[in-house]
């Protein structure tokens, strides 16, 4: 079976591009790139919808911190992709980084791969002493 790298490669790029909105506060690209089932679990167990995913990122008190990703794979199986990878959340004040991994389900329809569900993890293994 043929892998298509070029919906690979644009899952890894949006991936990162949702990642540096959140950063940015950048509302009109999530507003493009999520779809509107969207689900946002926390590393804490807590899931937001979009709009609710949205309208925090927007209205944080502090600056958001920096959001790089890493190491990301893909899987694709048909209309469904699957993308994980690393996530770093990085502060430019006193907080200390965290490291994180993540999992994000996209869909495809009418030719455009938005995603529907995101999952946020502690990685322990990726955390300095």
């Amino acid at each position: 079976m043929a892998v298509d790298t070029s919906i690979q490669e644009q899952l890894k790029a949006n991936d990162q591009k949702i990642d540096f909105a959140v950063s940015d506060q950048n509302q009109a690209i999530l507003e493009e790139l999520l779809a509107d089932d969207y689900i946002y679990t926390h590393s804490n167990g807590k899931s937001q919808t979009k709009r609710e995913y949205i309208d925090g990122a927007m209205t944080r008190p502090t600056r958001p911190p920096r959001r790089p990703l890493s190491e990301i794979e893909v899987e694709l199986h048909g209309d469904v992709a699957v993308t994980r990878g690393n996530l770093d959340i990085v502060y430019e004040d006193e907080r200390p980084n965290t490291f994180m991994r993540y999992v994000r389900v996209w869909r495809e329809r009418n030719g455009k791969w938005q995603p529907i569900s995101h999952r946020t993890l502690y990685a322990t293994d990726r955390n300095p002493k």
